[in-house]
């Protein structure tokens, strides 16, 4: 019985241990929410939830979520993404079309300059010719 006692004593003695760390810890932590606390958040959005019964619910989510699993989420998006980085950007495709139209108008230069060029020569050689 003695033995019984000595135990129940230092089971006694380590829980008024852990209540002064406990009321230590609380005061030291006075922002955390209280279980009152958190009763009174469970009933303002059960009051909230009783106000819009046509919003979906996470089951009701993830249940289609389950129905459509070939859609692609953003992770595998990102994924191909990462995977193709030598696709061209649209900006890549402005700077290479602002490229080619620089291209179209330098040779129809040079091929006008050229035409004109020829057209003269073919008439220097026949003034010369006749």
């Amino acid at each position: 019985m003695d033995d019984v006692l000595r135990r129940l004593g230092l089971l006694e003695g380590d829980v008024s241990v852990i209540k002064t760390e406990v009321a230590g810890m609380a005061a030291q932590f006075p922002n955390l929410a209280t279980k009152a606390d958190v009763e009174a958040v469970k009933t303002e959005v059960a009051g909230i939830e009783a106000q819009l019964p046509h919003l979906a619910t996470k089951a009701a989510v993830d249940g289609i979520a389950a129905q459509l699993p070939h859609l692609a989420t953003k992770a595998v998006v990102d994924g191909i993404a990462a995977q193709l980085p030598h696709l061209a950007t649209k900006a890549d495709v402005l700077a290479i079309k602002a490229d080619i139209s620089d291209w179209k108008t330098s040779i129809i230069q040079w091929m006008v300059g050229t035409s004109i060029a020829m057209a003269a020569l073919v008439f220097t050689i026949a003034k010369f010719v006749h």
